[in-house]
């Protein structure tokens, strides 16, 4: 039987000029918005940072559009309803007061690990990126102007009543360098070809294995310590741990005009990136 026999639904939309759907397409749309890994993105629209126009050893988070944890990150968030407690003369018990509710501190902890030159480019963009989120506008910047406070960042992940761009405000970034783990090179650009380092330490690194350096009678070379002005590689660790602890950032406005203890509840708040904790 011929294999190249067409099927009824080939005739059907031949005869009707009918194009048939674009599944790639819309599997594609369809895994967008399943993606439930959690990330941490700027603003939609920004100019800054990894959206500028020479995003620098940044470039690597254009692609994810910030930083995808590539572990799911442990998340503490703590929710809190303050009361003032007025001690009455004569009483057993203390009266509270209802003051205020409050979202505290939000920690996110998360290992990262790179087994190639990619990976080891993409941990440094994420190191970097941290760094940057620290701090303010100052000095030659002029978009945004100087004075500018650090931007904020939108948190994304676990699906659409967990974390759907809340708007948050890093206050600490901590990271740890191992000493008990390899390390990798890094391009430390946007070129994430794959790079050979060069011998910047001496003949101890021609060889890459010791055996081939030993003198007659297994004696070994006495190290070289000589450093290459020339060096412009990074390396960072094949498996490391970061710390991000950061507080939520909501309008005043958007709290009088779009908060509401119902909807909040029902979850309606939560959808389509409300932004409410």
């Amino acid at each position: 039987m011929p294999t190249d026999t067409p099927t009824a639904l080939d005739e059907t939309q031949s005869e009707n000029n009918i194009a048939a759907p674009d599944v790639a397409a819309e599997d594609a749309a369809a895994s967008a918005s399943k993606d439930w890994r959690v990330r941490l993105a700027l603003a939609p629209g920004s100019k800054y940072l990894y959206n500028s126009d020479t995003p620098g050893i940044l470039a690597p988070l254009v692609d994810t559009d910030g930083v995808v944890f590539p572990y799911t990150p442990a998340i503490n968030v703590a929710y809190q309803a303050e009361y003032d407690q007025q001690s009455l003369t004569h009483t057993n018990y203390q009266v509270n007061s209802y003051k205020s509710s409050m979202i505290g501190s939000i920690t996110l902890t998360c290992d990262f690990t790179c087994q190639d030159t990619k990976e080891a480019n993409y941990l440094l963009a994420c190191i970097h990126f941290f760094r940057s989120m620290t701090k303010m506008f100052y000095g030659q910047d002029e978009n945004p102007k100087g004075g500018t406070p650090p931007p904020l960042s939108y948190l994304y992940g676990l699906g659409q009543f967990q974390f759907d761009k809340n708007p948050l405000a890093i206050t600490t970034f901590t990271y740890s360098l191992p000493t008990d783990v390899d390390y990798i090179l890094s391009t430390n650009t946007a070129d994430n070809a794959e790079v050979k380092p060069k011998t910047t330490f001496g003949d101890f690194n021609r060889g890459g294995l010791i055996g081939g350096q030993l003198k007659p009678g297994g004696a070994s070379p006495f190290p070289n310590f000589r450093y290459d002005n020339d060096i412009t590689q990074t390396y960072v660790p094949t498996k490391m741990s970061i710390t991000i602890a950061c507080i939520p950032i909501i309008s005043r406005s958007k709290i009088a005009n779009d908060f509401s203890l119902k909807e909040y509840a029902s979850g309606n708040l939560l959808l389509n990136g409300g932004g409410f904790w």
